[in-house]
Order: structure tokens, then C-alpha cells, then sequence
């Protein structure tokens, strides 16, 4: 009888503590099913895309660093675009971009 005693007294305390921590359960379930559903929409994203990714290189200590010609960011001379008429772009996208719009001044903070 006293073991019966303890078990239930011990059963009441777990389900006040439950019925306490129930709310931040429930919260931390739904922040985790969130995070499940982002990673099933970029995985079935990735599988689809047609466009392949770039990649990430490093850069060598002493690599030289040039400026696009279009929004002024610093990047490494290997992964930049160059023209033959001596401009340079970060990417392919700034190039088309500059293409687009040849009047456009880029701002700069000089």
C-alpha cells in the first residue's frame, strides 16, 4: 500500500510539472517542426535547381584583389570577371547588371 502511495503521489507531481512545461513544449515543437519544414523546402529546392551552385573557393594569403567595375566590393583576381577592355566584375550577375543600366553612376563612399 505505502508503494502505491509513493507511485501516485509521484504520478501527480510529474503531471503537474507536465501540465506546467506544457506551453514551452508545445512552443519548442513548433520552432522544430518550422525548422524541419525549412530543411525539406531547401533540400527539394537544391534537388530541383538547374542552375549549378558556385563554388566557394580560398583565397591564397598574397591573392590580389581587384574592384568591381559596377558595385565597387573587393574580391580575389581569380574569382573575378574580367572583360578585355580591363574592367572587372565580382560575379556574372553585377556584369549583366552593369549591361543593363551603362548610365547608372555607382555609388561610392569616396
Amino acid at each position: 500500500m505505502k508503494y502505491l502511495l509513493a507511485l501516485a503521489l509521484l504520478a501527480f507531481v510529474a503531471l503537474l510539472v507536465y501540465w506546467r512545461l506544457r506551453p514551452y513544449i508545445r512552443a519548442a515543437r513548433r520552432f522544430l517542426g518550422v525548422i524541419r519544414e525549412v530543411n525539406r523546402v531547401r533540400a527539394a529546392a537544391a534537388a530541383q535547381s538547374d542552375i549549378p551552385r558556385r563554388p566557394v573557393y580560398e583565397n591564397a594569403p598574397g591573392e590580389r584583389l581587384v574592384r568591381c567595375a559596377a558595385c565597387g566590393t573587393w574580391t580575389a583576381a581569380s574569382r573575378a570577371v574580367s572583360l578585355r577592355a580591363g574592367a572587372t566584375y565580382c560575379s556574372h550577375a553585377c556584369l549583366e547588371r552593369a549591361a543593363d543600366s551603362p548610365n547608372k553612376a555607382r555609388k561610392s563612399a569616396f
